[in-house]
Order: structure tokens, then C-alpha cells, then sequence
């Protein structure tokens, strides 16, 4: 059960409960490989991973995180969250529905005329017309968060009676995940803890942490300009991010090198169509055509 221990004005904090089963949302991305390497050390016996497939990731990623896990004897889970779009007849309202249900959130009405299938963030950039930002960041609710949290309802029986979800976010990465707590009950889903290992870690110890464990980080870090001892040796935050090829969080110089990679030249060029018909930048004020071509 969960344990509650104090903080020092007396309030009640979170710690893990005793008889947890974790699940480690694996990305293939330094941090979360870090994050299941630090639940194996703390629960022997008791880890699966869960990874949320997204097609516009670095081709290989599935592999990559199933090689992972095989190397760590860890059995692996993965989804790939699939929408349906439908315009309303009473109404006219646009929406997706995740088990094609016609059901209209405006007015209530059945009856609907299917418009396309939703499998891919770019996909659903062509949907709403429209690149997530740091304030609208549909491609993580989307296509992580509540992919997981479809998949964990489905699979109650592989997840223990009180599942922790582990996740690598980390405190220097930014600003909003400085104020994050270690230990928290997830939003919507309140019987299952989170739980961010590697919270406290900087970047050069979750490569460090891979390399003492014999894991090579995925391809993509090198992909996008990063050197060994960038990884190992050099205490510094930032640089390349093992996400979405065309992720709106990177530097121009980032992508430009994942626009150079044989792996992410398509996908780039999907999004830079989309952004040319839509009228919409990957970026408030800048294109993705001006990061391509600066």
C-alpha cells in the first residue's frame, strides 16, 4: 500500500508503496533507459516497460527499445494511439473519438460523417491545422499521455494492485520540469503513482549510467551532431533530444542535422508539405523551412 511519511511543516508527503510493480515509460531516449536502469536496482522482479509508438520518432526506435529490454531480460509493452475523425451532421463539429464512438461532444449527436483516420502527430497537425507548442502541446497528450493511460486500463492485471509508472524527466531540462515532484499521484488516474527516478540527475549521469550498464545510446544523439565526449564528459545541459525528428523543441542546428540524416529527411519533408498547406510554422515566428534552409 502507499506509504505517507511527513515533510517538515507536517504535511503529508508520497513514497512508494512496498509492494509496487513499476512500469517504466520507455522512450528510447537517455532518460528514461537511465530511469529503467534505476528501477531494476530499486525492484528486482517487478518492472515491465511500456513504449508509446509514434511514427514521426526516429525510424528504428521500436527496435532500439526492444533491444533494450532484451538485454535486460525486462518484458516490453507498446501501443500506438489511433483516432477517428468525424464531422457532426447535426452540427457540423469536427472530433476525434480513440474508440469510434459517434458521438458528438458539441451536441450530443450520433450521427456523423467519418472523415480520416488520426495515427501520427503530423497527422494530427493536418487535423487541427495547426504545430503544438509549449502551450497547446497536443502531440504528448495526444500520442503519450493518454495513449498510456488507454493501454494501463486495459491491462490492469500486468500492472499489480499498486502500479507506480516511472518516467525520466529530470529537473535541469527546463523550467517547468524544475518544479516537478519526485513522487505524485498521476492526474485522472489516481491508483497509480508517479515517479520520476532520475529526477535529480544531470545529463552527463544518465549517459554515464548507460555506459556502466553496457547500453549505446540510440543512434539519434549521434545523428544529430552529439560527440562521446559530449555524452560522457562534458557536464552541460541541452543538446540533442531523442523525440519527434521535427520537434518543435529543437535548436535550428539540430534540425538541420536531422534534416542531413538518411532517417529524417522524410519524415521533415512531410512536415515542411504540411507546413507549407497549412499556412501554420512549426514555430511561433519561425518556419520550419527557415530552420531547414538558415
Amino acid at each position: 500500500m502507499k506509504q505517507l511519511d511527513l515533510f517538515d511543516d507536517g504535511k503529508p508527503k508520497l513514497t512508494l508503496p512496498q509492494d509496487a510493480h513499476v512500469v517504466v515509460s520507455i522512450s528510447g531516449g537517455k532518460d528514461s533507459i537511465a530511469s529503467l536502469l534505476v528501477a531494476l536496482e530499486q525492484f528486482p522482479g517487478r518492472v515491465i516497460c511500456h513504449h508509446q509508438i509514434i511514427l514521426e520518432d526516429w525510424p528504428g526506435t521500436v527496435e532500439y527499445c526492444q533491444m533494450v529490454c532484451e538485454r535486460l531480460n525486462v518484458p516490453l509493452y507498446m501501443s500506438q494511439a489511433k483516432y477517428f475523425g468525424y464531422q457532426c451532421l447535426q452540427c457540423e463539429y469536427h472530433y476525434l473519438t480513440a474508440r469510434n464512438i459517434m458521438r458528438c461532444p458539441a451536441c450530443q449527436s450520433k450521427e456523423a460523417l467519418f472523415l480520416r483516420m488520426v495515427e501520427s502527430v503530423l497527422d494530427l497537425v493536418e487535423w487541427r491545422q495547426a504545430f503544438p507548442s509549449l502551450a497547446v502541446r497536443f502531440c504528448t497528450s495526444y500520442f503519450k499521455r493518454d495513449n498510456f493511460n488507454m493501454w494501463v486500463r486495459e491491462h490492469r492485471n500486468l500492472v499489480g494492485q499498486h502500479p507506480v509508472l516511472a518516467m525520466g524527466e529530470r529537473h535541469l531540462e527546463s523550467a517547468g520540469r524544475a518544479r516537478l515532484p519526485e513522487i505524485r499521484l498521476r492526474s485522472g488516474l489516481e491508483w497509480i503513482t508517479e515517479w520520476r527516478p532520475v529526477l535529480s540527475y544531470r545529463r552527463i549521469d544518465v549517459f554515464r549510467k548507460m555506459r556502466d550498464a553496457g547500453i549505446e545510446p540510440h543512434y539519434c544523439y549521434a545523428a544529430q551532431g552529439m560527440t562521446d565526449y559530449q555524452m560522457y564528459e562534458e557536464d552541460k545541459e541541452g543538446g540533442p533530444r531523442m523525440s519527434c525528428v521535427m520537434c518543435f523543441l529543437k535548436s535550428g542546428d539540430q534540425m538541420r542535422a536531422s534534416y542531413r540524416s538518411a532517417e529524417g529527411r522524410d519524415i521533415i519533408d512531410r512536415a515542411l508539405a504540411i507546413e507549407a498547406t497549412t499556412g501554420h510554422t512549426l514555430k511561433n515566428g519561425e518556419s520550419l523551412a527557415s530552420m531547414i534552409g538558415g
